[in-house]
């Protein structure tokens, strides 16, 4: 499949399309974020573009269970490849949508896609004002039985810090209190007031 933009020109072996028409209308929002994730993936392996799961879907992929309904799947892609990137949503059909502060959002079919760049730091990326390690090569989480790349708890749990700067804990909804009790079980509750300590000296 060959795949051309305004400004770009990317050549993937085949992308099989997402159509809601071919799939049966009983299946879960999740199934449709699992078989895009794969997708897209599989897809940026084939180019050599690492991309790593952040968020929900990154907790769920870290603990290999789906733990609730996700709304939206955020996506880390590496900064300095951004136009690669950009070929790649478009050939799976995504339309940006929105910029963001950290990056844009795009929809592909109904699927929002949160993405944000990360830094190369020498051989390695990074979420930029993260404690390092945040960006790792190696895939450390599995998805419906295929393996992926996923930030680490530290960003993970970042993120949640910003957001109890940011929203009361009274306006959470209930899926933000069950997941940041899992990302914090799972790093640990005397290494989250560490990180959380060292959030705060930053912020």
């Amino acid at each position: 499949m060959k795949v051309i933009t305004a400004n770009c020109e990317l050549r993937i072996a085949y992308v099989y399309p997402l159509t809601l028409a071919t799939l049966e209308t009983s299946m879960m929002m999740n199934d449709l974020h699992i078989e895009l994730i794969h997708q897209l993936f599989a897809a940026s392996d084939k180019i050599n573009l690492p991309l790593w799961l952040q968020g929900g879907w990154a907790i769920d992929a870290k603990l290999h269970r789906i733990t609730r309904e996700h709304e939206d799947i955020d996506i880390a892609y590496p900064g300095d490849r951004h136009a690669e990137f950009l070929c790649l949503l478009h050939a799976f059909g995504c339309v940006i949508t929105e910029q963001t502060s950290y990056g844009f959002l795009a929809q592909s079919q109904g699927i929002l896609l949160d993405c944000e760049p990360c830094v190369r730091i020498a051989d390695d990326y990074e979420l930029e004002g993260l404690p390092p390690g945040t960006c790792p090569l190696e895939p450390n989480g599995t998805l419906g039985g295929k393996l992926v790349r996923c930030t680490s708890w530290e960003a993970i749990l970042w993120d949640y810090f910003y957001y109890l700067e940011e929203v009361p804990q009274s306006e959470w909804r209930p899926k933000d209190f069950h997941s940041f009790a899992l990302a914090k079980d799972s790093f640990g509750e005397a290494a989250t007031h560490n990180l959380h300590e060292q959030f705060k000296r930053l912020y």
